[in-house]
C-alpha cells in the first residue's frame, strides 16, 4: 500500500494494482497519441494526432499530448510538423482550462470545433512555409474535426456504457481503430504492410462479434482510411465488400467468414491488375485471417463485450399509451354490443313472441272448416266454444292424449267433430308450447352472451387501467441488469423493467441463444440484486426458438407453507371439490377452492370447471369481479340442467401479509391471528344460479405464524366451533399435517349419516428466507 498526497493535503491510499493499471492506461494513451500522429493523409497531412488529443478523455489528455508530441517531433512525412505541435499545445491548454466544466469538456461538438479552429489558425500562421492551398488546409481541418468527434464518441462509449454500445458509438470505435491502423501503415513485415494485416483482422473481429452491421461499418471505415492514405482504390473497395460479406456469413462460423473475406480480396486484387500489389493484398488477407482464427475463446468473449450492441428498451411510453387507449376502445365497443343486443331483443320480443290466439285460430281452421253447424259454435256460442278449447288445452298440459274428453257435456252434444277438434288442440298447443320453450331458451342464451360481452368488456377495462395507471417502466433498472449480465458474458438484445401498482419490479431480458451461452441463475440473481439495489428471486429462464428469455421478480418478505387434504364421499374416486393455488408475478399467493353441487362425476365437472376457469383468468391478470362474471355466465350456458359451484378465494400479499377473501356461496373461512381465531362467512349465491351475483369480500392482515383455512361444505357440517378450537390448540407441524388433521376430524365428527366431499386447504404464513 502506498500513500499519495493530493493538492488538498489529504492522504489517499492506493493499492499497487491500482497504480499499475493507471500507469498502463496512461501509457496506452501516449502510444495511441503517437500512432495517431503518424497516420498520414494523402502523404502530406498529419491531422489525427490533434484529433486524438481533442477527442480522448480529459484524464488521459496529458499522456496523449506527450505521445502525439513525440510523433510530430519525428514526423512520418515531410518536415513541417511543427505547426501541428503548436496546435497540439493550443488544444491541450484549452482542455486543461475547461476541465472544470464537465459538460463542455466532454461535448463532442465543442471538441471537434476546438480541433478545427486550432488546425486552421496554426495553418494560417504558417501558410507560406507549408506550401499548401486554402482548399488543402480547409480539407485537413475538416478531417481532423470529424476524427475528433469519432474519437470522443468512441472513448465516451467505451468508458460509460456498461450495457453495450449504441450504433453510433460502435461506428465511432471502428473508425477510431481504422485511424490507428493507418498510423502503422509504414511498418512492413516480410514485405507485407502491418496495416493490411490489421485491417483484415479488424473486419473479421467486428463481423464475428458485432454482427453484419458492425462488419459493414468496419469494412467501410477501413476502405475510407485506405483511400485517405492515397492507396489504390481497388484495395479500399475490396475491404468494403469484404466487411459486408464477412458479416453476412458470420452465423456460419469463423472459417466461413474468413473464406468470404478472402474471396472478396482475391476479386479485388484480380481487378487491380498490378501483380505485386495483388500478391501483397492477398498475403495480408491470409495473415489477418490466420490471426483471427487463432483468437482463443476467452479472448473472443472479451471482444464480444466490446462489440456488443446497447440493449433495446422495450415498451416505451408512447406504445404504453397507445395500447391503453385501444384496450379502452375495445372495452367500450363490447359494452355497446351488449347493450344493443339487449335493446334489439326487447323490441323483437314484442313482434315475434308466440300468441295463444294463433292456437285457437288454428283449431277453428283445422276442425271446423266446412262444418254446417259452425254458426252454432263460433258465432252464436263463441265464448262456450273457446272455453271448451281451453279445457282441452289444460288436458294437454296434464299429459292427456285424448283432450276431447275434458270438454263439457253441452259442447260434446252439439259438436259433430269433437275428436277432430281434440286432435287439433293437441297438435296446435304442442307446437305453441315448443315455441314458448325455444323462446325462453333463446332468451337465456342471449342473456348469457350479453353477460359474456359485459364480462370481457370489464376485463379489458381492468387491463387498461392497470396498464395506464398502475404500471411504470424503469429503464435505468433494465440497463443496469443488462450491464450486470454483460459481466457474466451474457449479451442482452432487449430489456424492460416494469413496476406494478404495488411497487414491485419485474425485469425481463431477451438474448440470442448461442453455443457459448452459459446461464448461472444464482449469479444472475446476485448481480442484478446488487446493481438494482433490490432483492430478486431466482430468475425464470425459457427458450423460444433461437431466443432466450430471463425474467426476474422481486423477492418477497414472506412465503406460504401450503397443505391440502381431500376425502371423497362414499369412497368415490371422483371428488366434487376442486382446488388450485399459485403465485403470480406481483407477489401474491392465491388459493382457489370450488365445491360442485352434490357428489360424484357431475359435481366433479362443475367444481373443476369453476376452479380451473377462474384460476386461469386470475393468472392472466384479470380482476376478481369480472372473472366471477365470466365464470357465472359460462356455467349458466354450460348445460340445460342446473349447474352450480361455490367459489372461495384467498389472496395473500407476500410483501405485506395483507390478505383478501372473496366468497361466492362458499363455506366459512377460519383464520388464526396471534393465537386467536375468527371466521369470514358468505351470504352470496354460488355461480351458475342467477345472472347477477357477486363476491362477499373481506380483508385481513396476517403476520408470520398466522394460519388460514379454506374448507368445503363437507368439513363444516358440524359447525365451526370445533375447528376454531383445534386451530387455536395447534402448535407444531406443517400445513399438510394441519389439513390432514382437520379433514380426518371432520369425517369422524359427522353424525347426520350424509356423505359429502371434504376438502381442507391450510396456509401458514412464514418469513421468507
Amino acid at each position: 500500500m502506498k500513500d499519495t498526497v493530493n493538492l488538498s493535503g489529504v492522504n489517499e491510499k492506493y493499492k499497487p494494482r491500482e497504480l499499475f493499471l493507471a500507469a498502463a492506461a496512461h501509457t496506452v494513451a501516449a502510444v495511441a497519441g503517437f500512432v495517431a500522429s503518424r497516420a498520414a493523409v494523402l502523404g502530406k497531412f498529419l491531422p489525427f494526432g490533434l484529433s486524438f488529443l481533442a477527442g480522448c478523455s480529459a484524464t488521459y489528455s496529458p499522456a496523449a499530448a506527450v505521445g502525439a508530441f513525440v510523433g510530430y517531433f519525428i514526423p512520418a512525412v515531410g518536415s513541417g510538423a511543427f505547426r501541428y505541435i503548436a496546435a497540439l499545445f493550443a488544444i491541450l491548454a484549452v482542455r486543461l482550462l475547461s476541465g472544470s466544466y464537465k459538460k463542455l469538456s466532454d461535448n463532442p461538438y465543442f471538441l471537434s470545433a476546438l480541433c478545427l479552429i486550432s488546425n486552421l489558425l496554426t495553418a494560417a500562421v504558417a501558410f507560406k512555409g507549408i506550401n499548401l492551398s486554402v482548399m488543402n488546409i480547409l480539407t485537413e481541418s475538416l478531417i481532423s474535426a470529424g476524427a475528433a468527434y469519432f474519437f470522443c464518441r468512441a472513448t465516451g462509449g467505451l468508458s460509460k456504457s456498461e450495457a453495450g454500445l449504441s450504433g453510433e458509438e460502435l461506428a465511432s470505435v471502428l473508425i477510431a481503430v481504422s485511424i490507428f491502423i493507418c498510423g502503422v501503415s509504414g511498418v512492413d513485415i516480410g514485405g507485407v504492410r502491418l496495416s493490411e494485416i490489421l485491417s483484415v483482422t479488424l473486419i473479421l473481429i467486428a463481423s464475428k462479434y458485432g454482427g453484419i452491421l458492425s462488419g459493414a461499418v468496419s469494412g467501410a471505415a477501413v476502405s475510407f482510411m485506405v483511400l485517405l492514405t492515397g492507396d489504390t482504390s481497388y484495395i479500399g473497395t475490396s475491404y468494403a465488400f469484404a466487411g459486408m460479406s464477412a458479416g453476412i456469413f458470420g452465423g456460419l462460423g469463423k472459417y466461413a467468414q474468413s473464406a468470404a473475406l478472402l474471396v472478396c480480396c482475391f476479386v479485388g486484387a484480380a481487378l487491380g491488375g498490378d501483380l505485386s500489389s495483388a500478391v501483397t493484398l492477398m498475403a495480408g488477407a491470409l495473415a489477418g485471417s490466420f490471426i483471427f482464427l487463432l483468437i482463443p475463446r476467452r479472448a473472443g468473449i472479451y471482444l464480444g463485450k466490446i462489440f456488443s450492441a446497447y440493449p433495446r428498451i422495450t415498451v416505451p411510453a408512447g406504445l404504453k399509451k397507445s395500447v391503453s387507449m385501444r384496450l379502452n376502445m375495445a372495452s367500450n365497443a363490447l359494452k355497446d354490443v351488449s347493450d344493443t343486443v339487449e335493446q334489439v331483443a326487447r323490441e323483437l320480443s314484442k313482434i315475434n313472441s308466440p300468441d295463444f290466439g294463433t292456437v285457437i285460430a288454428g283449431v277453428e281452421q283445422d276442425s271446423c272448416a266446412g262444418c254446417k253447424l259452425r254458426i252454432h259454435c263460433w258465432e252464436s256460442k263463441k265464448a262456450e266454444t273457446i272455453s271448451a278449447v281451453l279445457e282441452m288445452t289444460k288436458a294437454v298440459k296434464q299429459g292427456e292424449l285424448a283432450p276431447e274428453t275434458a270438454a263439457t257435456e253441452e259442447f260434446k252434444g252439439r259438436c259433430l267433430r269433437v275428436a277432430k277438434m281434440g286432435n287439433s288442440v293437441y297438435k296446435r298447443y304442442s307446437d305453441y308450447a315448443s315455441r314458448i320453450a325455444a323462446e325462453n331458451r333463446i332468451d337465456e342464451v342471449r342473456s348469457v352472451v350479453s353477460d359474456q360481452f359485459n364480462g370481457i368488456s370489464a376485463m379489458l377495462s381492468d387491463l387498461s387501467n392497470d396498464f395506464e395507471s398502475d404500471e411504470q417502466f424503469d429503464n435505468s433498472a433494465a440497463v443496469k441488469a443488462a450491464a450486470a449480465l454483460k459481466n457474466l458474458n451474457i449479451m442482452v438484445d432487449e430489456c424492460s423493467s416494469r413496476i406494478d401498482k404495488y411497487g414491485r419490479i419485474t425485469i425481463e431480458l431477451k438474448l440470442k441463444k448461442t453455443p457459448e451461452l452459459v446461464i448461472n441463475k444464482l449469479q444472475i440473481m446476485k448481480l442484478v440484486s446488487v446493481v438494482c439495489e433490490r432483492d430478486f428471486d431466482t430468475p425464470a429462464v425459457s427458450e423460444v426458438g433461437n431466443d432466450v428469455f430471463i425474467v426476474l421478480n422481486e423477492h418477497a418478505d414472506y412465503s406460504v407453507d401450503i397443505g391440502v387434504e381431500q376425502i371423497c364421499a362414499s369412497g368415490s374416486s371422483m371428488c366434487g371439490d376442486a382446488y388450485r393455488y399459485f403465485r403470480d408475478s406481483r407477489g401474491h399467493f392465491t388459493m382457489v377452492l370450488s365445491d360442485g353441487m352434490g357428489t360424484g362425476g357431475r359435481a366433479a365437472v362443475d367444481g373443476a370447471m369453476a376452479s380451473g376457469l377462474i384460476s386461469r383468468l386470475l393468472k392472466a391478470g384479470f380482476g376478481y369481479d369480472c372473472s366471477l362474471r365470466i365464470l357465472n355466465s359460462s356455467m349458466l350456458f354450460k348445460s340445460t340442467d342446473e349447474s352450480l359451484a361455490t367459489v372461495d378465494i384467498a389472496s395473500i400479499d407476500l410483501f405485506t401479509g395483507s390478505t383478501e377473501l372473496y366468497k361466492a356461496g362458499a363455506a366459512p373461512t377460519i383464520v388464526r391471528r396471534s393465537g386467536r381465531t375468527g371466521k369470514a362467512e358468505s351470504t352470496s349465491l354460488p355461480a351458475g344460479i342467477l345472472r347477477d351475483i357477486g363476491f362477499d369480500k373481506a380483508r385481513i392482515k396476517m403476520k408470520p405464524g398466522d394460519i388460514l383455512l379454506l374448507m368445503s361444505d363437507g368439513a363444516v357440517s358440524e359447525g365451526t366451533d370445533w375447528i376454531r378450537a383445534e386451530l387455536e390448540a395447534w402448535r407444531d407441524g406443517s400445513a399438510e399435517d394441519l389439513a390432514s388433521h382437520i379433514c380426518a376430524c371432520a369425517k369422524r365428527r359427522r353424525t347426520d349419516n350424509h356423505e359429502d366431499d371434504i376438502t381442507v386447504m391450510a396456509a401458514i404464513l412464514e418469513k421468507a428466507v
